[in-house]
Order: C-alpha cells, then sequence, then structure tokens
C-alpha cells in the first residue's frame, strides 16, 4: 500500500500527506504551504537589490487564491505579475506600487480564479539549483500564474492604469 498524496487545491501539487495544517489566507494544504515557506527562506535570504522574493509572493498568492484569501490580496497579487511580466518591473518596483495601491481607496471585487490548471507551482522551482537556474524558474512560474489568469488580465491592466494615475 502506497503512502496517501496530499493534492493542493490552489496548485494542483501533489505531495505525500503529512496532515499538515492548512494555512490561514491561502487556498492550499499545509504540505504545499511548506514548500512556498522554503522558497521564502531562499528568495529572503539572497538580499538581492532587485528583490525578486516580491515576484514570489505575488505568484504564490495569485495561485492559491480561493476561499479564505482577501481580495485585496487576490488583486495585488495580479497586479504585482502584470508589472513584473508585463512591464519587467523588478520586486523593488513591484513593492513600490503596492505601496502607493494601499493609499487608494478600492473596493476590491471578488475575482473567479482561473478553470485552466497551472503548469508549474512552487516545488518546481525549489527542484532547481539554488542561484540562476531556480531564479529562472522562478521567472517561469511568475509567467504560468499570470498566463493563467488570462480572463482577468484585461480588468488588471485597465484597473491599473486608472488607480496608478
Amino acid at each position: 500500500m502506497g503512502s496517501r498524496m496530499s493534492i493542493c487545491p490552489g496548485c494542483g501539487l501533489m505531495l505525500p500527506d503529512r496532515q499538515m495544517e492548512r494555512p490561514r489566507g491561502f487556498h492550499a494544504t499545509g504540505e504545499c504551504y511548506q514548500k512556498y515557506s522554503e522558497r521564502s527562506a531562499y528568495t529572503l535570504s539572497k538580499q538581492d537589490i532587485d528583490f525578486i522574493h516580491q515576484h514570489a509572493v505575488d505568484a504564490y498568492s495569485a495561485q492559491h487564491a480561493g476561499s479564505g484569501m482577501k481580495t485585496i490580496t487576490v488583486a495585488f497579487s495580479l497586479i504585482g505579475l502584470y508589472y513584473a511580466v508585463e512591464r519587467g518591473y523588478t520586486g523593488k518596483q513591484v513593492q513600490r506600487v503596492h505601496m502607493l495601491l494601499s493609499r487608494r481607496k478600492f473596493d476590491w471585487p471578488p475575482l473567479p480564479v482561473p478553470d485552466k490548471p497551472y503548469s508549474l507551482t512552487v516545488n518546481d522551482v525549489l527542484q532547481e539549483k539554488p542561484g540562476k537556474n531556480r531564479d529562472a524558474m522562478l521567472r517561469e512560474w511568475m509567467r504560468d500564474v499570470w498566463l493563467c489568469w488570462e480572463h482577468q488580465q484585461e480588468w488588471i491592466r485597465n484597473l491599473s492604469q486608472s488607480l496608478l494615475k
């Protein structure tokens, strides 16, 4: 008999079920969130000038949108991915966009999550050798998450332009 598997409801990542508690605020299993924490340790330890950590936070948050997540978190994550993927912003620049947006009053609507499955997960990032390879995979992961949110991209573009005039 094989071991039971845990399937993340956000990204579909399958990992051995260790009966970990689900994280608050993310539509994820505890096992997937642990991988996110491992990735966070990596990106934060880099202390890079571009602050790639922000991109990873946005990718994971957008990928794990769903029950329990604040609507502002989903919107900010997608806005961050828009600026990173389509406009080439660094994590530091995206962080500045988030700060500017946080000063604006806006009623953030719930956004329907993608119907299509993600091709990459946080675990794919961690499977790569630390350094350039892992950072490149993180960027691929960001692009994959952004592409899966295709149904909201126009709204995100328009909202970003109107709120950041």
